[in-house]
């Protein structure tokens, strides 16, 4: 089962890789919007990551660009801010749900688990 997770910060995107690859999960790490999108049109992902708020293409953008290419694979955007803003991308674009920083090891794999088992 293979994870893509998007995000600018590399503390963010070890952390991730290193809490899912510890339960045996297969990880891809991005930088940035641009290589999301060329790495999730490379790879069969089964759940997505993604940085809410990243330099040049945002995390919506890139949310928007993978729907397109897929409406059903599960998709999570990691905020550090509570907003209104949060609960629109929610209600609007068909997200899976939010990832709230600072987010513990059990939350993720709460979100995992759920997904692929």
């Amino acid at each position: 089962m293979d994870v893509l997770i998007i995000d600018d910060e590399k503390n963010i995107r070890q952390l991730l890789n290193e809490i899912l690859e510890l339960n045996d999960y297969k990880v891809h790490t991005a930088e940035n919007g641009y290589r999301g999108i060329e790495l999730f049109k490379e790879n069969d992902y089964k759940l997505i990551f993604i940085d809410k708020r990243m330099p040049g293409l945002s995390g919506e953008a890139v949310f928007e660009k993978i729907r397109e290419l897929d409406e059903q694979i599960p998709v999570y955007i990691i905020s550090a801010f509570q907003s209104s803003s949060n609960i629109e991308i929610l209600n609007k674009g068909n997200v899976t749900g939010m990832l709230m920083k600072p987010f513990t090891i059990d939350e993720v794999m709460k979100i995992v688990r759920k997904h692929l088992g």
